[in-house]
């Protein structure tokens, strides 16, 4: 009899033995599974984060764009540039370029 219940022990010990094994396998696994988890979505609001930045940057260009796009549309103001930038003249007209203020300061 005392065999009997010593086997019975035995038995229920593995038995408790395999089935903790399991439960600290399926919790490691949850554990890194969550973790997981957490690590792609604080990845995914960082790149919100930097999509939502970009986007600004975007409109922002998008706005100074639409500006140039509707001065150089006024034809007074494409010839301010045509005159200034390239040196664009008129007939018989002479053009002279002085240098600017700044480039005289990095001479000295």
């Amino acid at each position: 009899m005392k065999h009997i219940k010593k086997k019975n022990r035995k038995k229920l010990m593995m038995q408790k033995a395999v089935i903790s094994c399991m439960l600290i396998t399926a919790s490691a696994f949850l554990f890194y599974s969550s973790f997981s988890e957490l690590k792609t979505t604080f990845e995914l609001k960082s790149q919100i984060q930097s999509n939502l930045q970009e986007a600004a940057q975007l409109d922002e260009k998008k706005k100074e764009l639409e500006t140039t796009k509707e001065n150089l549309s006024n034809p007074d103001y494409v010839e301010y540039i045509a005159r200034g930038k390239y040196l664009v003249s008129r007939e018989g007209e002479q053009v002279f370029k002085f240098p600017s203020i700044d480039l005289q300061k990095d001479e000295e």
